[in-house]
């Protein structure tokens, strides 16, 4: 007798095949979704450098302040044409800033930033606000309150998105 079709043995091992290539597949994706969106974070963070050098080129008292005090932009004025309403997770990003420093005959780019789930924040990065002094007298004292922009990877994020 010559039944056309598959046997049970025969469907449950392909069930199980595909239960084995799912439970490889589906950890990696996620990984890689995760390092998507940490990737998009730091890259809305290295624009909001980007954002706050062009305001210190086109605005010259502050050019002359910064080599004296440096010159802080704050989240709401690089998000001022509404550029960085969402973050890389699909919540708002909750407040920031870029500071700009003049130290060694250089301009120094510094950066806060706290997202829905992530952040990227100084050495002292125990708090979800970006607070920053009045007066930084060193470089040391800068990476205190900001992530240097030359220092930007994705390690530096403190990520807490649970994936």
């Amino acid at each position: 007798m010559n039944k056309k079709g598959f046997t049970l043995i025969e469907l449950l091992a392909v069930i199980t095949i595909l239960a084995l290539l799912a439970g490889i597949a589906i950890p990696n994706v996620m990984t890689s979704m995760n390092n998507t969106r940490k990737n998009s974070f730091l890259l809305d963070s290295k624009r909001m450098i980007a954002k706050a050098e062009y305001l210190l080129a086109i605005n010259k008292a502050d050019r002359e302040k910064v080599k004296s005090q440096g010159v802080t932009y704050n989240f709401m004025e690089l998000n001022v044409d509404g550029e960085f309403d969402k973050d890389s997770d699909g919540g708002d990003f909750q407040n920031g800033f870029v500071h700009i420093a003049y130290f060694n005959n250089e301009y120094q780019y510094c950066i806060c930033i706290v997202g829905s789930k992530r952040k990227i924040m100084g050495q002292d990065n125990t708090t979800d606000v970006c607070n920053i002094p009045n007066t930084i007298t060193s470089l040391d004292n800068l990476k205190q309150y900001c992530a240097m922009s030359s220092e930007l990877n994705v390690s530096i994020i403190s990520d807490n998105s649970g994936n």
